[in-house]
Parts: C-alpha cells; sequence; structure tokens
C-alpha cells in the first residue's frame, strides 16, 4: 500500500521523514513536496487550493497502481479533502481511506481571531512560535524568518480564504485527529468533520497541541498504521516488500 503524505503550513516533505523508521515495511511511504519549500524554493507557492489539486490530481492518478490512503495535517488536511473531491468528479480511483489531523471542518467558517495570513510579520513570527511547528531560533533569526514566513503566509491565505463548494459526503472512511491542548482549531469545529463522513467515521484526541507531543505524535502513527492495515484488501505477507519512501512533486 501507499500513504501519500500533505504537510501544515509552510512544511515540506521532511515532516514525515521519521515517520519511515516506524511504518511496517508494506507500507510505501510517499511525502508530498509543494512548491515554495525545501528543494522547491524557487517555485512560487499556491494560494488557492483548487489550483494546487489541479496540478497533484495527475501524479496521485499515477499512483493507482498500489492502494492508496491520504493523511493532511492542519492545512494539509484541506489539500488532501479537496483532492479527493477533485479525483471523484474525474471518475478517477479513490483513495481507500482519508485520515486528518489538526483542521477545523471545510464547511465551518474561519473565527476572525484565527485570521493568520494577513497578520505583520512579528506577530504571524509570534504566533507561529507559539504553535511550535517551527524552532523559534529560526523564527528570531531575520534570515531564515525572511525564508519561512513568505510560504507559510502562502498556506495560511490557501487556507483562511478558502470557501466550501457543498458536494456530496466523501466515499471513503474518514479518520480525524486533534491535540488536547490546540489553540488554533476550536473543538466544535473540528468534531464537524462528522457531516463529510459517508461511511466510517472516528475521532480521536491526542496529547499536546496542534502538533502533537512526541507521546501524541508515537499515538497517531499507532492509529494511522491501523488504520491503513483495516483497509488493505488483503493482509500484508511476511515477505512484504521492502521498506520504501518517495517524494511526490507537484509539476
Amino acid at each position: 500500500m501507499r500513504l501519500l503524505c500533505f504537510p501544515h503550513a509552510g512544511g515540506g516533505a521532511s515532516s514525515f521523514n521519521g515517520w519511515r523508521r516506524e511504518l511496517p515495511g508494506w507500507i510505501e511511504l510517499v511525502k508530498a513536496q509543494l512548491p515554495g519549500r525545501e528543494d522547491r524554493r524557487a517555485d512560487p507557492p499556491h494560494t488557492q487550493v483548487h489550483e494546487l489539486v489541479a496540478e497533484l490530481v495527475p501524479h496521485v492518478q499515477a499512483m493507482a497502481d498500489l492502494p492508496l490512503v491520504i493523511y493532511g495535517h492542519s492545512v494539509g488536511s484541506l489539500v488532501a479533502f479537496e483532492l479527493i473531491r477533485e479525483l471523484r468528479r474525474r471518475g478517477a480511483d479513490l483513495p481507500l481511506a482519508l485520515i486528518i489531523s489538526s483542521r477545523r471542518a471545510p464547511h465551518r467558517s474561519l473565527r476572525d481571531e484565527h485570521l493568520l495570513h494577513s497578520l505583520p510579520d512579528d506577530v504571524l513570527a509570534g504566533r507561529v512560535r507559539d504553535l511550535g511547528g517551527i524552532p523559534s531560533g529560526m523564527l528570531e533569526d531575520s534570515k531564515w524568518r525572511g525564508h519561512f514566513l513568505p510560504r507559510i503566509r502562502a498556506d495560511l491565505s490557501l487556507s483562511d480564504n478558502y470557501v466550501y463548494p457543498e458536494t456530496a459526503r466523501l466515499d471513503c472512511p474518514l479518520h480525524t485527529f486533534i491535540g488536547e491542548h490546540d489553540n488554533l482549531v476550536v473543538r466544535e469545529d473540528w468534531e464537524a468533520w462528522s457531516e463529510h463522513a459517508g461511511g466510517e467515521f472516528t475521532r480521536r484526541i491526542l496529547p499536546g497541541g496542534h502538533f502533537f507531543s512526541r507521546e501524541g505524535q508515537a499515538e497517531l502513527l499507532g492509529h494511522v498504521i491501523r488504520i491503513v492495515s483495516s483497509v488493505l484488501p488483503q493482509p500484508a505477507s511476511a515477505a512484504a516488500t521492502a521498506v520504501r519512501s518517495a517524494t511526490m512533486r507537484s509539476s
């Protein structure tokens, strides 16, 4: 099977490097490398989710030779959600499950106090520091802040300006997670993901904040492995494929 992962705002494929060590060998980890980060730093990041999804679809369709599960964290949850809806619209093969964490449900309006993309640099850097997604020392260094903030702001704009176009509920199982001390996502807005589930639906609260604690991250990965195992068309054999990982780059 393949597990395709989309990172948080400003995050790159390396966000999931640690997952490879913990995943069983029969899961191929595919880390999405979106424009504007890491080795794609020169590519302008998208600020509209539908433009990004249109670029992603051909790459995901090329993965149809193996069963697929998609995971997204924070802004990555929105990208994953819209990607599945676009695949469905095109009549393409759909993932066997969608796993999301740390984002409000797509149809829930953004609360004013959580509007981030238009904040001044110093204020935005402070909010990002409080969330814990980037080491605080990097945000205090003017060079690194100049590198991180524009791509974070672009991703936040993609999320903040998103308008939900209502369609049918998802056809695949939907599993949702949130940190018990997440100060960015309102609990009832996260719980509303249930309104998009057309089949199996679960939600779990994990230790930590928006990015979970170390314990919370370990619990998340354990749940992800169990979810992927539950939708596997047939049990993985002892002679499963060797440990693999790959990076998906949109055009």
